[in-house]
């Protein structure tokens, strides 16, 4: 969630004319972020189960404010001032504040998603928006010209298999970087490589099966040395997120063989 964005709770108290009727300004109480931020340590959640979202219309939701570490923040604050720099802009000093924490909405319950598992739940919903973004940058799937439908179907077919295999291709040499070398792959720096490799996998298949096997040699020593994620902190990946142990799933294959 935006850090500009208000989170309010239910006034306990509220106020009354001599009617009897509710005094508005006094149903709902804005929530201090700031306090917030100040009384939690590095690391740790709190949780507001029943928020209310907005200024105008205010909204139920299931809010999670997470603090980042003291290293994370320092990293964060440093991409912000790029930012400014670059762009001419100043971030007033109470949102820099601010940026030292992690503010998530959601309309699950507790039972569903704890509490400690909502930030590990939203960076495996961010590997979907990444795909999505590898489709439309990389391949341009969501713009075409005015043609027959014909024609679209043909062009959008054709989308469809470059990314089917751009992605088995990126997937299978996850696998492989993740066995040998226990480092995780960049799905976005991949499917880039993996795309600039087109040609030369269709020229090698012309050839024969020794060539396309140098060929996809040559592709993995690529991403090994520029495909990697850039953990600019230490966190999570997704394997661990999923609890994916590799050497577990080799040997419950091999028993099955």
């Amino acid at each position: 969630m935006k850090l500009n964005t208000r989170i309010y709770i239910m006034n306990p108290h509220p106020e009354f004319f001599n009617n009897g009727t509710l005094k508005k300004q006094t149903e709902y109480i804005q929530v201090d972020m700031k306090q917030i931020m100040s009384s939690l340590n590095p690391g740790e959640n709190l949780e507001i189960p029943e928020a209310y979202i907005g200024q105008n219309q205010k909204l139920p939701a299931r809010v999670i404010i997470h603090r980042l570490t003291e290293n994370q923040t320092q990293i964060r604050l440093k991409n912000q001032a790029i930012r400014e720099k670059k762009k001419g802009i100043v971030m007033k000093e109470k949102s820099k504040h601010l940026m030292g924490m992690n503010v998530y909405i959601t309309n699950t319950s507790p039972e569903e998603v704890p509490t400690d598992y909502v930030h590990s739940l939203y960076s495996l919903r961010w590997q979907i928006e990444i795909l999505f973004k590898t489709w439309k940058s990389f391949f341009e799937i969501d713009e075409c010209k005015a043609i027959k439908k014909e024609r679209l179907e043909c062009h959008l077919y054709g989308q469809l298999i470059s990314i089917l295999l751009c992605s088995s291709t990126m997937f299978q040499m996850r696998q492989l970087l993740l066995e040998k070398k226990r480092q995780e792959l960049s799905e976005y720096k991949a499917i880039y490589m993996i795309k600039d490799y087109f040609p030369l996998l269709f020229q090698a298949m012309a050839v024969g099966t020794g060539g396309l096997l140098k060929i996809l040699h040559r592709l993995y020593q690529l991403l090994k040395k520029n495909g990697r994620k850039c953990h600019r902190y230490k966190k999570m990946t997704v394997f661990d997120i999923l609890g994916v142990v590799y050497e577990t799933t080799v040997k419950d294959s091999r028993q099955v063989a």
